[in-house]
């Protein structure tokens, strides 16, 4: 991991079905770059199963296969990484997806112990999804004051110690 090009390495829920430079999520992510100290985006996601919707991921037979492919996926950004952003998201995944989830969470909470990370990133203490950023910010909220999106993003994208 080079000090010349930090990488943050952002943690979502699955893949979009369009290319991720396409995607606001993206967009967003690349406004927190600099506030982590970082100059490149490294996506990964709980499961490496695209869908369309949080909705069809639910409905989506998850296999035992599909589980392990993700976690090696996992391993492999995160070995790469300079930090990490939790951004899955903060609504909960219903049904047996659901519950492949909640494992992969707590899998992946101790494979980034085990490898020496001591903190990540989330914005407003939980693990909200970059396509949700500007919502939650935003100046109709009065959540936080600042005249730009990303003097906002500031005040609530933080480190977080990782337990």
């Amino acid at each position: 991991m080079s000090q010349d090009s930090r990488t943050l390495c952002a943690i979502l829920l699955n893949p979009a079905l369009r290319p991720a430079p396409e995607t606001i999520s993206f967009r967003n992510l690349g406004c927190a770059l600099p506030l982590v100290g970082c100059e490149r985006i490294r996506l990964a996601n709980l499961l490496d199963v695209p869908t369309k919707d949080q909705g069809q991921l639910g409905a989506t037979v998850i296999e035992e296969s599909e589980v392990a492919r993700s976690r090696a996926l996992l391993a492999e950004a995160v070995l790469t990484a300079d930090e990490i952003l939790f951004a899955w998201g903060s609504n909960r995944v219903t049904g047996r997806t659901g519950v492949v989830l909640r494992e992969q969470v707590s899998w992946l909470r101790g494979h980034l112990k085990d490898a020496g990370v001591r903190r990540t990133w989330m914005v407003a203490g939980t693990p909200r999804h970059p396509s949700r950023w500007r919502q939650y910010v935003g100046p109709e909220k009065a959540r936080v004051e600042g005249s730009t999106f990303e003097d906002r993003l500031a005040k609530v994208l933080a480190a977080h110690p990782l337990e």
